[in-house]
C-alpha cells in the first residue's frame, strides 16, 4: 500500500515542541511580520539577535508557504553567531531548525547530522533535560526516514527513560508518536496503536491540532493493517478536519489518500476517487511531485480494481514518469511493478513483461549475477570443445611458423642494434627534458611555499601572538580575581581563534588547484555574501557573464580578487546602511571587470578614511596588473569598479 509522507509530519510537530515558543525572551516577538520588523531595529548581534533569527528561520520554513532555501540562508548567520557569543542555546535551536528543513525537503542524512548536532550541543551545554528528550526524538525522527527502526525504537526509549528519570511533566507527545511509528512500520499495529493513544491525549492536553491530526492519521494505517477500516476511516476524517483547522495541506493530501486506500480495501473503490483526486489537486498546487506521484499512482490503482483500464494506464504511467524524475529508486521499482501488473490484465502481456524485465534489472540484481555466472559456464564449455579441434591445426601451423622464425631471426638482429641505439637517444633527451621539469617544479614548489609562509605569517602569525599573550595573562587575572578581565580574554583568544580558523580555510582554498578558475571564485564570493546580505534585509544580486565561467585563473590572480571582493563586500555591510546591493563579474573587450553597487549612504572620496581598506584593495588590484576605481558621494551610494586583464 502506497502512502505519502508517512512520518514526515512528526517532525514539524517536534521542532515547535522544542521550539518552546521562545518563551525565555520575551522581548523577541514570535510571528514572522514582528521578527522581521525586530532584526531591522535590534542592531546589537546578542543573544536577542540570535533568538529572532531563530524564530525567522523557523516561521519561513514551517508556515503554509514554505521557503526553505531562505530560512536556511538565515539559520546559517544565526549558528555562526550563536558559536561566536558561545550561547549554547541559540546555536542547538538553529540546529534544530535547519535539521527540521533538512528533513522537509527529503534531505536524510543532513538531517540527521543535523539533529545529532543539536543533542551533542544540548548534551555540552547541559541545557534542559526536556529539550534534551526532544533533540533525541528529533533524530530518531530523521532515522526512521532512512529505515533504520530498530534504532528509532532504541532512541525513542532512551527519552521515555530521561522524562521518567526527571519527571519531565507533561510527557513530551512526539516521543510516543515517534515509538508508535517505529513500532508501525515493523508491522506491530497493537503495540504501536498503544503508544499513539498516549501521544494523542498529550496533544489534546496540549491543544496541538496539527500533532493531533498527525496522531489520528497514523492510527488509522495501523486499522488499516488489522483490517479494521470502520476504525480507520473516523480516524482519517478526524485527522482531515484537524489539518484542514491548521491549513496544513501536505498532511490533508496524505489523510485523503489514505481514506482512498481505506475505502478501496473496504471493497468501496468508487467512494475513493473523489478524495485522491482532492489530494491530487493539492500537490499540484503546491508542484510537490511525491504528493502527486502517490496520488497518480493510487488513482491508477482504483481504476484498475474498477476494471477501468485506460484511465488506470494514465494515472501508473504518471506517477512512474514523477518517480523518474525525483529518482526515487524504491518507488520507480514499486510503480514498474505496478503498470506490469495492470498490463497483465490488460492481457497485454508483451508490455507486462518488458515491465517486468526492468523492474528485476532494478530489484532483483542477485539473479542478474546467477545468469551470468551460467553464461560464463555455457562459454567455457563452447570453448573448450572449439580448442579441441583447433590443437591439430595449431600442429602444423607451428611447423610452418619455425620456418618463417629463422628467416626472420637474422632481420631482428640488425632492427635491434639500431633500436638500443635509438633507445640511448631517447633515453638521454628524456633525461634532460625530465631534469628541466624537475626544475621548473621545484620553482614553483618553493614560489609556493614562499607564497604559504608569508600568508601564515600576515594571516596566522600575528593573531596566535595575540592567543600566546593572552593566554599568559589569564593565570595573572585570575590570581588578582577579575573575573571581568579573565572572561573578557578568554572571549577575546576565542575570536582570535576563529579568525585563524578562517585565515586557513582561505589559504587552503586560495592553493586548491581545483579552484583554479572565475566561476570557483565567484561561488565562493557569494556563498559569502548571500547569508550577510540576508541578515542585513539587502536586497542582493549576483551576475557572471557566461563567456567568463571557464576562464583559468593562477592563484595569485585568484587570491587577490577574492580578497578585494571580500574586503569590499565588508565594508558595504558595515558602513553602507545599503537596501540594495549587486556584485556583477563581465567581460569587456579583453578585460575583465568586477563591479560591486549599494545603494548606501556613500561618502566622500575625497577624505581620508581609516577603515575602508581601500588602499590595501588598490595595491591588491596593481600586483595583478590591474586597476581599482571608487565611485561614491554622500547619499549616492558606492560603486568600485576591478579592472584587470583576462590573461591573468
Amino acid at each position: 500500500m502506497e502512502r505519502l509522507l508517512r512520518l514526515c509530519y512528526l517532525l514539524v510537530v517536534m521542532g515547535l515542541s522544542l521550539m518552546g515558543g521562545y518563551k525565555v525572551a520575551a522581548q523577541v516577538p514570535n510571528s514572522l511580520d514582528s521578527v522581521r520588523v525586530y532584526l531591522k531595529t535590534h542592531l546589537s548581534q546578542d543573544t536577542n539577535y540570535v533568538r529572532a533569527l531563530n524564530v525567522l528561520g523557523r516561521e519561513l520554513h514551517s508556515g503554509a508557504n514554505p521557503d526553505y532555501d531562505k530560512a536556511d540562508s538565515i539559520l546559517q548567520v544565526s549558528e555562526q553567531l550563536a558559536t561566536k557569543l558561545q550561547y549554547g542555546m541559540g546555536l542547538a535551536k538553529a540546529y534544530t531548525n535547519r535539521g527540521s528543513i533538512y528533513y522537509l525537503t527529503d534531505r536524510q542524512p543532513l538531517a540527521v547530522m543535523y539533529f545529532q548536532k543539536a543533542l551533542t550541543t544540548a548534551e555540552e551545554y547541559k541545557l534542559t533535560p526536556r529539550f534534551i528528550c526532544g533533540a533525541i526524538s528529533n533524530v530518531a525522527a530523521a532515522l526512521s526516514k532512512l529505515g533504520q527502526y530498530e534504532k528509532v525504537a532504541a532512541m525513542q526509549l532512551r527519552s521515555l527513560r530521561l522524562q521518567e528519570q526527571y519527571n519531565i511533566q507533561p510527557r513530551i507527545a512526539t516521543t510516543y508518536g515517534g515509538l508508535g511509528n517505529a513500532l508501525r512500520e515493523l508491522h506491530k499495529f497493537t503495540e504501536a496503536l498503544a503508544y499513539y493513544r498516549q501521544a494523542l491525549v498529550l496533544m489534546h492536553a496540549e491543544k496541538n491540532r496539527r500533532g493531533a491530526a498527525i496522531i489520528e492519521n497514523n492510527m488509522g494505517i495501523c486499522y488499516d493493517g488489522l483490517k479494521r477500516y470502520d476504525k480507520s476511516l473516523g480516524l482519517y476524517k478526524a485527522a482531515l478536519n484537524h489539518a484542514q483547522e491548521v491549513n496544513f495541506d501536505l498532511l490533508q493530501a496524505d489523510i485523503l489518500v489514505n481514506i482512498g486506500l481505506a475505502l478501496k480495501l473496504s471493497n468501496r473503490p468508487g467512494e475513493g476517487i473523489p478524495f485522491v483526486q482532492r489530494s491530487l489537486s493539492i500537490g499540484q498546487k503546491q508542484a510537490n511531485k511525491a504528493t502527486m506521484a502517490t496520488a497518480y499512482f493510487n488513482l491508477g490503482q482504483i481504476y484498475e480494481e474498477l476494471k477501468e483500464y485506460k484511465p488506470a494506464e494514465a494515472n501508473l504511467k504518471k506517477a512512474l514518469e514523477l518517480a523518474k524524475e525525483r529518482g526515487d529508486k524504491e518507488q520507480i521499482a514499486d510503480y514498474t511493478q505496478g503498470l506490469a501488473d495492470l498490463y497483465g490484465g490488460m492481457e497485454n502481456f508483451q508490455q507486462a513483461y518488458a515491465l517486468q524485465l526492468e523492474k528485476n534489472n532494478r530489484k532483483d540484481s542477485l539473479i542478474s549475477i546467477q545468469t551470468n555466472a551460467e553464461v560464463q559456464r555455457l562459454i567455457a564449455q563452447y570453448e573448450t570443445e572449439k580448442k579441441e579441434a583447433q590443437i591439430k591445426l595449431l600442429r602444423q601451423q607451428a611447423q610452418l611458423r619455425n620456418e618463417e622464425l629463422n628467416r626472420e631471426q637474422v632481420q631482428r638482429n640488425a632492427l635491434l642494434i639500431g633500436g638500443t641505439m635509438l633507445l640511448l637517444l631517447i633515453a638521454a633527451v628524456s633525461a634532460w627534458l625530465l631534469n628541466r621539469a624537475r626544475l621548473q617544479r621545484l620553482e614553483e614548489a618553493q614560489r609556493l611555499r614562499r607564497q604559504i609562509a608569508h600568508d601564515l605569517h600576515d594571516e596566522v602569525g600575528s593573531t596566535l601572538s595575540s592567543i600566546s599573550l593572552l593566554s599568559g595573562m589569564v593565570n595573572h587575572l585570575i590570581a588578582q580575581k577579575r573575573p571581568e578581565a579573565v572572561e573578557r580574554a578568554i572571549q577575546k583568544i576565542n575570536t582570535d581563534a576563529r579568525q585563524i580558523l578562517e585565515s586557513m580555510d582561505e589559504i587552503i582554498w586560495t592553493i586548491n588547484p581545483g579552484n583554479d578558475s572565475l566561476q570557483r571564485i565567484a561561488m565562493r564570493l557569494q556563498e559569502y555574501a548571500q547569508p550577510l546580505m540576508e541578515s542585513k534585509n539587502i536586497s542582493f544580486s549576483f551576475q557572471i557573464d557566461p563567456a567568463l565561467v571557464d576562464m583559468p585563473m593562477s592563484m595569485e590572480v585568484r587570491r587577490s580578487l577574492y580578497l578585494i571582493g571580500k574586503e569590499a563586500i565588508n565594508n558595504l555591510i558595515k558602513y553602507s546602511e545599503a537596501t540594495q546591493a549587486k556584485v556583477w563579474f563581465a567581460r569587456k573587450d579583453n578585460q575583465l571587470e568586477v563591479l560591486i553597487e549599494d545603494n548606501g549612504r556613500g561618502f566622500d572620496v575625497a577624505l581620508p578614511r581609516e577603515r575602508t581598506g581601500q588602499i590595501s584593495m588598490k595595491q591588491r588590484a596593481e600586483a595583478i596588473g590591474g586597476s581599482l576605481d571608487v565611485q561614491s558621494a554622500p547619499t549616492q551610494g558606492t560603486r568600485l569598479v576591478l579592472t584587470t586583464s583576462i590573461a591573468g
